[in-house]
């Protein structure tokens, strides 16, 4: 017996409410202990500082990392069920350690919370992505649902993890986030309770479409995910660079309806949190109503790349209004924020989103964890970058923030189209309907009888690989100039090597694709 559609709309809507609400715990564990991690090691471990930091990090980007071999296992070997249990519970354990302070040691613990992020993450998204089924903009609200609720928690959980250790001490701090790893294992069982009883195939192995694997979904899936290295490595600049830029080179003071306020760097800091918050539910407004989009999701991306380079191109101009000593008026970090709050919600969401639509069903949860895996290689990048602070110009340093942007956006606009086919052809595909009529409606060039790849490859061969070879000449040349300063043939040293492992990467997917359509 088919339920009705109606039904279908509620069982999604409910069963995304309950995702939410286990991703919103999770997140709220997560920032209890991140910020609170440093001072918890160097006074229950003995660590330095340094140690503690560079302990830190390395458990941030395991984390991430691990979703390829946590990817793996739960697409060959656990299924999502199990594999996204298993990891809540794992969670759960590791702060409970913590808390306890003797029940594990420190560094066992460390490693339960690698392995329990590591499959957690990929699984979560993927249990997301098929209880929205196959309508690609149910798909979109549902992440960005997700995404609304994971800063939720972020930001509860950094309110209560200062609160509970200043009031009530480390046990109260890991064992709050304990509780909140359990309740997310409780509500994650719940949740699948609730999509099995509604016919949803959570651990479902169907094999890939025949047609949607021939034409290069892997290669769009590996683009994306190599793009979205520059996304985590501008993000990163929120807590990096641009919060240096504001305790040291931004006006304290502002004057507000005849009022004087202050903005503190941590205030300001804050300010692009509360921004992604409050440009979330009017984004989702939008979305619901735009029944007939003008803009891909693919397109999407590509503007959120493009606010991305507009936000580093304002603190160009403000570093160059206030020079590196100077001072310049709040004004125009709080304008980088907005831009950068704006790029992050087109981003973050739509992109998992699209990767979770190319990806082959037996490997959704590995392709979740490649996207994550970028933000170890960026936030890596972010690091390197951030030790040329001093040593730049800050203009120099924002305008190669700006320019990579620009640069990531390139091999996303050259192959829209392509993308935008592949989605329509694997919705087809999903919904059980012909690839020929699916790719007729998406490209009515196809009616003459000609090759959908071929229509998607525009431009032309020879444009495209200008495109590709243009940043690479431009930051070549001015690298290789003697004549030049060594601040900026040091940035175009950065911007050429970027240029290259971006364009690498385009590079191999479209040699994919061709030895596709040949074959």
């Amino acid at each position: 017996m088919m339920s009705s559609p109606v039904s279908s709309s509620a069982s999604r809507q409910w069963s995304l409410v309950l995702l939410c609400a286990v991703q919103s715990c999770e997140r709220f564990a997560f920032l209890a202990m991140l910020p609170m991690f440093v001072p918890y090691a160097q006074d229950r471990q003995a660590l330095p500082t340094p140690t503690a930091l560079m302990v830190l990090a390395v458990v941030q980007a395991l984390s991430y990392l691990g979703g390829l071999p946590g990817g793996w296992l739960t697409d060959r070997r656990l299924g999502v069920r199990l594999a996204t249990t298993l990891g809540a519970l794992l969670l759960a354990l590791s702060y409970a350690a913590l808390a306890l302070d003797r029940a594990l040691p420190f560094w066992p613990a460390l490693g339960l919370m690698v392995v329990g992020h590591s499959l957690f993450r990929p699984g979560l998204h993927v249990l997301i992505a098929r209880a929205m089924g196959d309508d690609e903009q149910a798909r979109e609200r549902g992440f960005l649902w997700h995404y609304l609720a994971a800063n939720i928690g972020y930001s509860a959980g950094a309110l209560y993890g200062e609160w509970a250790h200043a009031a009530r001490g480390w046990a109260t701090l890991f064992g709050g986030a304990a509780m909140a790893s359990l309740l997310s294992a409780g509500l994650l069982r719940l949740s699948l309770s609730h999509l099995q009883s509604h016919g949803s195939d959570a651990d479902g192995t169907h094999p890939p479409s025949a047609a949607a694997s021939r034409h290069g979904n892997m290669a769009a899936v590996w683009l994306l995910c190599s793009v979205a290295v520059v996304f985590w490595l501008t993000a990163q600049q929120a807590g990096s660079s641009l919060a240096v830029f504001a305790a040291v080179n931004t006006e304290q003071q502002i004057t507000l309806l005849s009022h004087s306020l202050r903005l503190g760097p941590g205030v300001l800091a804050s300010l692009h949190g509360l921004m992604v918050i409050a440009l979330l539910p009017a984004f989702l407004y939008l979305h619901g109503r735009s029944h007939s989009r003008s803009s891909s999701t693919a397109g999407m991306l590509v503007w959120g790349y493009v606010a991305t380079a507009a936000a580093f191109a304002l603190m160009t101009g403000a570093s160059l209004r206030g020079g590196d000593a100077g001072r310049v008026s709040s004004a125009w970090l709080i304008g980088s924020y907005a831009l950068l709050s704006l790029a992050e919600v087109l981003l973050a969401p739509l992109g998992v989103s699209l990767v979770t639509r190319l990806a082959p069903r037996h490997r959704a949860a590995q392709s979740v964890g490649l996207w994550f895996a970028g933000s170890a290689v960026g936030n890596g990048l972010a690091a390197v970058l951030g030790l040329c602070w001093d040593r730049w110009p800050h203009h120099s340093y924002f305008a190669a923030l700006a320019a990579v942007s620009l640069a990531a956006a390139v091999p996303l606009l050259s192959r829209r189209r392509h993308l935008d086919w592949l989605t329509a052809l694997t919705v087809s595909a999903a919904s059980s309907t012909t690839v020929e009529k699916e790719a007729q409606t998406e490209n009515p060039a196809t009616n003459a009888g000609l090759d959908p790849i071929a229509v998607a490859a525009q431009p032309p061969y020879c444009t495209r690989m200008l495109l590709v070879a243009l940043p690479i000449l431009l930051s070549g040349s001015l690298m290789a100039n003697t004549a030049l300063p060594l601040p900026v043939r040091g940035v175009s040293a950065i911007v050429c090597g970027l240029a290259v492992l971006l364009c690498g990467p385009y590079l191999i997917s479209y040699t994919l694709v061709a030895w596709a359509r040949r074959n």
